[in-house]
């Protein structure tokens, strides 16, 4: 009998290459769950210990090698999906991360931070509340790059949190950041980090808030969904994927 392979339409689908903080083990869980199955999302990685300055600046000095080696997946788009990496130095800095990961991959580079700021853009959001699980410098850092964008944040709360801890924060702790973070003047809640596990409560988030809840990486798959003209598999995941389907 000659063998047969097993259809998998990820094999033969749109490719996502994601570049990811080493530590990170809640992103590609999130858009497994959350994209269609014909979407086929291979990672790269690179190295990161704890959330400081420092050592996220130090991290980004390694995407140029993280780019070549995603690229040899020949994605259809590239994803950095880290948010305080994309953020730390501002617009300039994330225009610049966004140009070398295009031109080392000769294709469309989403960001995490670029992706929460078109999604605030899309749901005509103009005062917004952080729930971060940062330590205060990295979190005094997310604050200035939105308001350098324009947004008025109107609170912030943040956990003090650094490298793997992050992931061990539970459904909980992240409710009760969301709740402290939230005031009656946000139109919108941004809930940081890529390895948070957030993206699994905006329902329920929502629903507590009465407003959108934009998480790290429901806003970086949203965007991948935009640039790939699909939709989200998974319901409900939020305001963000219902206003896409409008």
């Amino acid at each position: 009998m000659t063998p047969v392979m097993t259809t998998d339409p990820r094999m033969t689908g749109p490719r996502v290459g994601l570049i990811l903080p080493s530590l990170n083990t809640t992103t590609e869980p999130d858009f497994i769950r959350h994209a269609p199955s014909d979407v086929g999302i291979f990672a790269t990685r690179v190295f990161m210990k704890v959330s400081t300055p420092d050592d996220l600046r130090a991290m980004n000095a390694q995407l140029d090698n993280a780019s070549k080696m995603i690229a040899s997946v020949i994605p259809d788009v590239v994803v950095y999906a880290c948010t305080s990496g994309t953020f730390l130095d501002g617009n300039s800095a994330l225009a610049e991360i966004t140009s070398r990961i295009e031109s080392l991959t000769s294709c469309p580079a989403i960001t995490t931070s670029g992706a929460l700021l078109d999604a605030l853009a899309a749901l005509s959001v103009s005062k917004l509340a952080i729930a971060a699980p940062y330590p205060e410098d990295v979190t005094a850092a997310e604050c200035s790059f939105f308001a350098s964008n324009g947004y008025d944040v109107v609170s912030s709360r943040a956990l003090l949190r650094s490298g793997h801890e992050i992931r061990k924060i539970s459904a909980a702790e992240i409710a009760r950041l969301v709740l402290d973070a939230d005031s009656p003047d946000a139109d919108a809640i941004v809930v940081s980090c890529t390895d948070l596990r957030a993206f699994e409560l905006v329902a329920d988030l929502e629903k507590k808030v009465r407003k959108p809840v934009l998480t790290s990486n429901q806003a970086t798959l949203w965007a991948v969904l935009r640039q790939l003209k699909k939709p989200c598999a998974s319901a409900p995941a939020g305001s963000l994927f219902e206003l896409t389907k409008a």
